[in-house]
């Protein structure tokens, strides 16, 4: 009977209480993280769909800007600051011209 009682502290049962809050406490500090952690999940993937259909939407945009810019009227010219020639000329490529732009020069193995 004596060894019962040596057991026996009366902290015993303080100290399992604290435990006993200590555990509930973290029991509802991870519930609340997982929901988090799900909650953030779930936002992620709504961006995510949401970052796919813009860049779907600006792919049409820039697929009808390029058509758009594409062509080149008259009116479009002079908005962009092009002006109407006051002097045309005709320029023509000769056989011995394309011979000379494309001869290697003496350094590269071509001969001059």
């Amino acid at each position: 009977m004596k060894r019962i009682a040596i057991a026996y502290n009366p902290y015993l049962v303080r100290l399992g209480v604290v435990l006993a809050i200590v555990t509930a406490i973290a029991a509802l500090l991870y519930g609340i993280f997982l929901l988090e952690a799900v909650a953030e999940t779930a936002k992620r993937t709504v961006l995510e769909r949401e970052v796919r259909a813009l860049t779907v939407k600006l792919g049409g945009l820039q697929a009808q800007s390029l058509k758009l810019t594409k062509e080149l009227t008259a009116e479009r010219a002079r908005a962009l600051g092009f002006t109407d020639p006051t002097h045309v000329s005709t320029v023509f490529a000769t056989e011995a011209t394309h011979n000379l732009l494309t001869r290697l020069p003496p350094q590269a193995g071509g001969s001059f």
